[in-house]
């Protein structure tokens, strides 16, 4: 049996487990980790809202700004932000639980050849803690399918550590390929 058939959903019941509740906002890239937040029972525990502001415009409306470059670690920030901006509005006014948003904009493997690299830029907003993911992919290495599925791994991944999981989700990264993280305390 995969991991995909394992772990994943042995994952997401843990989260779903948890009291946390989460806006999630992908790009379209990581759109899969909401495929795999909803296939679990529990998911209305747990997710507020999914949001995928697939175009520049919709992008742009969701965080407040007109960016110059979408897929940055600035970017992804400002959408984690914005992603628990709204949860704290969307949590039901009887309800203390903790709240989280989890953000996910990326360029990836498509039906012509990009000039620029593939990547994906994540993050985690909490009320004491933001972290963000960025990583660059071996362009070429993979198809769309596989770098949508490391990037939605590691969409899971910051939802597990923002519900205060410990993962052992592995996001499949190739030698040469290496995660970059930044983790602050708010």
């Amino acid at each position: 049996m995969s991991d995909s058939e394992n772990l994943i959903p042995d994952l997401v019941k843990e989260i779903h487990s948890k009291p946390e509740k989460a806006v999630v906002v992908v790009t379209g890239a990581g759109i899969s980790a909401l495929g795999w937040l909803f296939d679990q029972g529990g998911a209305s525990r747990t997710v507020l809202e999914g949001l995928v502001p697939y175009s520049i415009k919709s992008l742009d409306e969701f965080v407040g700004v007109e960016a110059e470059t979408h897929v940055t670690r600035d970017e992804a920030v400002r959408m984690a932000d914005s992603a628990y901006e709204r949860a704290l509005k969307l949590r039901a006014d009887d309800d203390d639980s903790p709240v989280i948003g989890v953000s996910c904009t990326a360029t990836i493997a498509t039906d012509y050849e990009k000039r620029g690299t593939h990547r994906a830029a994540l993050a985690l907003r909490t009320a004491s803690r933001r972290t963000d993911f960025f990583i660059e992919f071996d362009k070429g290495a993979r198809d769309r399918i596989g770098e949508e599925d490391v990037t939605s791994r590691l969409v899971l991944n910051l939802m597990a550590l923002g519900n205060g999981v410990v993962s052992t989700l592995d996001p499949g990264l190739l030698q040469g390929e290496n995660l970059n993280v930044t983790d602050e305390r708010l």
